[in-house]
């Protein structure tokens, strides 16, 4: 019997525009501004995203909404997580022994200083995305906005939120 195989590497595209935002807000905070500004209904999901790192499990706000008018879902996440790991360092006797100390953990390391990522899935030009960008740069609170090419990230199997 022969066996097929198939690639996920080649059916999956990139269905998706990325725009970083540096703005030392709360999640909440921003996903209002994002709906004020731009008209958008982002709520918050039932589910954080979770990553396990090393010492501690990372929970990153996540806000979701489905534009139903223009087919696209827009998710505004945050990228830093500042929280404590814990370190056992003696199990042996009756007093466990931990260390604890503070941890920040980015969900894409390669941009450690973006706050946020607003992620716009489905079809979507660069022009519109370009307009997002200057509309979101006009917000007071944010310092800077800009469009990053997904092609080039490393960790975008980070983005998949589901």
């Amino acid at each position: 019997m022969q066996a097929h195989k198939m690639l996920l590497d080649d059916v999956e595209e990139d269905d998706f525009k990325l725009i970083g935002i540096y703005a030392n807000l709360e999640p909440y905070k921003m996903a209002f501004l994002l709906n004020r500004f731009l008209s958008l209904k982002l709520m918050r999901s039932r589910f954080d995203v979770d990553f396990n790192h090393k010492d501690a499990q990372a929970m990153y706000a996540l806000f979701t909404y489905k534009d139903l008018a223009n087919y696209r879902d827009y998710s505004l996440v945050s990228n830093k997580f500042k929280g404590k790991s814990r370190k056992i360092l003696n199990a042996g006797t009756l007093f466990l022994e931990e260390e604890v100390r503070p941890l920040e953990v980015n969900l894409i390391p390669q941009y450690k200083k973006v706050d946020f990522f607003l992620k716009i899935e489905e079809n979507i030009e660069d022009q519109q995305v370009h307009r997002l960008v200057n509309l979101i740069g006009r917000i007071p609170q944010v310092q800077a906005a800009y469009k990053i090419h997904v092609d080039q990230l490393k960790s975008k199997q980070n983005l998949i939120f589901e």
